[in-house]
């Protein structure tokens, strides 16, 4: 396979396209490892505000929303353009990272984590849709491959950083930082994200919007007040509401002209089953990749840094899983066994862990499990992304990358929200 290094390739100049895809990968990085940077600051935000209660809502609340912002985003930006509602995106993720790190009260804290998801779940789901935009399907493998790597590999990560800013300064820079770099984005994106784009009439679906918001904040708060009950009778009431509304949803969108998330999409048996391994991988991955690091600190006794550093095995298998299915789905044309040896890979790991876990085994019978973990999530994700795209029709291209990404981490919220890993 020839190198992707001509105009006529991608209908963009070689600088411009490569200052491009660095500058997306850049911003899913930063979007991704919101949703887990704060682990390991937590302890010491609940000291500050004196709020244990309220505290598994700072990360919740930015799950909850990126969740729900993924297919509405994803959808605009099919009526009005990838570049304006990126921008919007990027925004919004800045200005709320500032509002965190100014934040006084623990209610601010997770007003302003709950916007801010907002914009870190279009950041992520809009990256992936403008890749399939600018990149033909023989070479999008490769670079899919590196956007799996950063979307993965960063949530992962994020215990890491975040123990090594409060080591080292205090948990606002965690936010602070964010501010800058967001702002750098901004500018090359401006300049590089050059799409052609043909406005066209369009009636969002508000209707549709509306109910999805409604039904997952109610199933995600319902799920998070039942952890400690499954009698809980609030966390009943919203969980039956969650599924009246998602249901009243899924009329919606079959009489909707313009819905959110088109159900023909689910004709296709590929979306379809890239939808539900999707979701299926990041109930595991979320949930795995937290609960480790939590697993070190408080069975293992070992101080949050050291905790972060020890899930690097798991990184070192998404990375290695990432760059070479993507690659070798490039070169090959094929995709299908991926997927089917990662969910085993993933499957075999999980389960070794799990007696790992239960006698309390030292740190080095963790490593080879870590390591074969993060070749499963690996090759899954990067699978699940090229064969959406490569299935759906153009027009479609922003939402169905949206709706696999939407699944993702719904399954991941779910996760988290049942687990109380977090």
């Amino acid at each position: 396979m020839k190198p992707l290094d001509t105009e006529a390739e991608t209908g963009l100049p070689k600088r411009q396209l490569h200052i491009l895809l660095g500058t997306l990968i850049a911003a899913v990085t930063l979007a991704s490892l919101d949703t887990s940077i704060l682990v390991t600051a937590l302890p010491t935000i609940a000291g500050q505000f004196n709020a244990f209660e309220q505290l598994s809502w700072v990360m919740t609340s930015y799950i909850v929303t990126s969740t729900i912002a993924t297919p509405l985003l994803g959808k605009l930006s099919d009526l009005y353009g990838r570049r304006t509602i990126f921008q919007i995106a990027m925004g919004t993720f800045a200005v709320a990272s500032l509002l965190c790190g100014l934040a006084q009260t623990i209610g601010q804290l997770i007003a302003a984590r709950a916007v801010q998801g907002i914009g870190g779940g279009a950041i992520q789901a809009l990256a992936f849709a403008i890749v399939g935009d600018v990149l033909p399907p023989r070479v999008r493998g490769k670079y899919v491959g590196y956007f799996t790597l950063a979307f993965a590999g960063a949530a992962l990560l994020g215990p890491l950083v975040g123990g090594f800013i409060i080591d080292r300064w205090s948990w606002p820079w965690i936010f602070f930082i964010n501010v800058p770099l967001c702002a750098l984005m901004m500018f090359f994106l401006q300049r590089s994200l050059q799409l052609p784009f043909a406005r066209r009439q369009a009636k969002l679906d508000l209707m549709g919007a509306f109910l999805l918001s409604v039904g997952l904040a109610s199933l995600m708060i319902g799920l998070e007040e039942g952890r400690t009950s499954l009698t809980n009778t609030r966390s009943l009431v919203l969980i039956g509401i969650a599924l009246v509304v998602l249901t009243l949803f899924v009329f919606q969108e079959r009489r909707a002209s313009e819905p959110m998330i088109p159900l023909r999409l689910f004709r296709n048996r590929v979306v379809l089953t890239c939808a539900m391994l999707g979701a299926m991988a990041g109930a595991v991955s979320f949930g795995a990749s937290n609960y480790m690091s939590v697993f070190f600190q408080d069975a293992l006794f070992v101080p949050p840094t050291e905790a972060g550093l020890r899930t690097m095995p798991l990184m070192v298998g998404v990375v290695a899983s990432s760059t070479t299915v993507g690659r070798m789905i490039s070169s090959r044309g094929y995709y299908k066994r991926f997927p089917v040896a990662g969910s085993i890979m993933a499957t075999i790991a999980l389960s070794l862990s799990s007696i790992l876990v239960f006698n309390r085994l030292t740190y080095l019978f963790f490593i080879p499990v870590l390591l074969l973990m993060g070749l499963g999530f690996g090759s899954v994700y990067t699978t699940t992304s090229i064969a959406t795209q490569n299935a759906c029709e153009i027009r479609d291209m922003g939402v169905a990358t949206a709706t696999i990404m939407f699944f993702r981490t719904l399954g991941g919220s779910i996760m988290l929200a049942i687990s109380g890993t977090v």
